[in-house]
């Protein structure tokens, strides 16, 4: 199947973009002169892929044999509107690539620490040996079909986490079917960047919840949710203040940040990123 590909360079300074222009070119290159974000700049690629098929992929991911054709096929034959495949860590390891929707009920159990005692989140491991319908797939691999975005749009530029899970949400309320696909495989060294940036990752993470939750939901559940991700901010504030007497935590001041995105959010209507 004939198909184009499309690297969106987000103000990168490594010379990766140059690299794609010199050594790939019959790539199309979209070079941003500032990062743009997540959402935006995949919206790019999106907007200029001629095909009638879209499949994102994070730049650290790597196909393996056969897996675009096995993710394909398989996707055709569930009739699924958006899918993602088996992602695996670097030591190929299975690395979890699809979730539960989150909301109030996952707030509480993450704010009291037992989320991964019930599996508040995701699914056991089992369930990855098999296709089955999650709540969402993870950004970093999707698969769909040109219709859906001009029938529910393109990722939310308001959002950074959980931009993945309002895709395949928007998609599902309207009768679209979301699939993991456990016979294409793909490697994904996934989530470096925010392990050497928790300042920015640790706010954004939280700040999409509750704007998941307003989108998403109706009043009162937003207004519980914001209230529980208050409650955790200050908790984790407190509990990492403490450890870091002991102990250099980047998690202490972190949170520290996200306490004042919080209510810059809340009481400014800041939606910046």
């Amino acid at each position: 199947m004939p198909c184009s590909v499309i690297v969106v360079d987000n103000a990168s300074a490594d010379g990766s973009g140059a690299m794609v222009k010199a050594e790939f070119p019959e790539v199309n290159l979209i070079a941003q002169s500032e990062n743009l974000g997540f959402s935006p700049a995949n919206n790019l690629g999106i907007a200029q892929a001629p095909g009638e098929w879209i499949i994102l992929l994070n730049p650290d991911t790597e196909l393996r044999p056969g897996a675009l054709a096995a993710w394909f096929a398989a996707h055709l034959a569930h009739g699924a509107a958006i899918s993602g495949p088996r992602l695996l860590n670097i030591d190929g390891s299975l690395q979890p690539s699809a979730w539960k929707v989150p909301g109030l009920r996952s707030a509480i159990l993450e704010l009291i620490g037992l989320h991964q005692l019930v599996g508040a989140h995701g699914y056991p491991a089992g369930w990855f040996a098999a296709d089955f319908e999650p709540g969402f797939v993870s950004g970093a691999a999707m698969l769909f079909h040109r219709d859906w975005v001009a029938r529910i749009g393109v990722l939310d530029p308001a959002l950074f986490w959980c931009e993945d899970t309002d895709l395949c949400m928007r998609i599902t309320a309207v009768g679209g079917s979301c699939w993991f696909i456990a016979g294409a495989t793909i490697m994904h060294i996934g989530g470096e960047s925010a392990k050497r940036n928790p300042k920015r990752a640790i706010p954004n993470q939280l700040l999409s919840r509750i704007k998941l939750a307003r989108k998403h939901r109706n009043k009162v559940i937003a207004g519980l949710v914001a209230m529980v991700i208050g409650l955790h901010i200050v908790t984790r504030i407190m509990a990492f203040g403490v450890i870091s007497l002991l102990r250099d935590e980047p998690r202490a001041s972190a949170y520290r940040h996200a306490w004042t995105r919080y209510w810059d959010y809340l009481i400014r209507g800041d939606l910046s990123i």
